[in-house]
């Protein structure tokens, strides 16, 4: 079966985004994103991947990907194959945030698109410039929560 294309053009008729759908949903197969949003330059500043309308990737690899307008990666997130929910296994974080020079910003921890870590550690941690970290939450099935002591 053949792909459907959309597109949105601003005013000035430069692309806004693109999408691809398959049945009806969107999807796109062949690890290439099905929706995918410019900046008014034309930079892409997202990539979407889906499958059979669920946001997902295979393997363990980020379904959305943010770039900035120099094309650098400024985060990822990663989603649940067959939910198409933030979700990451492995005690890895399924949201990261980067700085301008590549390091992490920012982690945020996911379980069926619920906040979630186990083992009284944070779901949500923001680092400084130099990798210590400056913030951190404590979050458990969706729950804010004080670990402790």
């Amino acid at each position: 079966m053949a792909y459907e294309y959309k597109v949105s053009r601003r005013s000035d008729g430069s692309v806004e985004w693109e999408m691809f759908f398959k049945s009806g949903k969107i999807h796109r197969e062949g690890d290439r994103p099905a929706v995918i949003y410019y900046r008014a330059d034309g930079t892409v500043s997202s990539e979407n991947f889906w499958k059979e309308g669920k946001r997902c990737r295979e393997g363990d690899r980020p379904a959305v990907i943010y770039y900035r307008a120099d094309g650098s990666v400024s985060g990822e997130a990663f989603y649940k194959e067959d939910l198409g929910l933030l979700h990451r296994e492995g005690d890895r974080p399924a949201v990261i945030y980067y700085r301008a020079d590549g390091s992490v910003a920012s982690e945020t921890f996911y379980k069926s698109y619920k906040l979630h870590r186990e083992g009284d550690r944070p779901a949500r941690v923001w680092y400084r410039a130099d990798g210590s970290v400056e913030e951190e939450q404590f979050w458990k099935e969706g729950q804010m929560y004080t670990p402790a002591l």
